[in-house]
């Protein structure tokens, strides 16, 4: 059973470039990690600094291992400093 998430991100102006770059340089690998069914990055029509990060996988234990991919738990420590506010939503299917 897939498992969607749906992360909403919103950036500081400031440093958006710095979190476009870290994105494109991190969706290559993201791309590459066992479980992956779906990545997508898109931003909201009419909406400066937003963007919606949505992806699908094989099971929960496939987005926990990589959550611990080092180059992603490296981007990550970074947020503070790009992200104004996010919000992340897990949806599993009902059998």
């Amino acid at each position: 059973m897939s498992v969607l998430s749906v992360f909403h991100i919103e950036v500081n102006p400031a440093t958006e470039q710095g979190f476009l770059a870290d994105a494109v340089a991190t969706l290559p690998l993201a791309q590459k990690q066992k479980g992956l069914l779906y990545l997508g990055v898109f931003t909201p029509l009419g909406e400066k600094n937003k963007y919606l990060v949505l992806s699908e996988w094989d099971s929960e234990a496939s987005i926990e291992a990589w959550r611990k991919v080092e180059e992603h738990t490296g981007v990550m420590a970074k947020a503070e400093q790009y992200v104004k506010s996010h919000s992340i939503k897990r949806y599993t299917p009902k059998e």
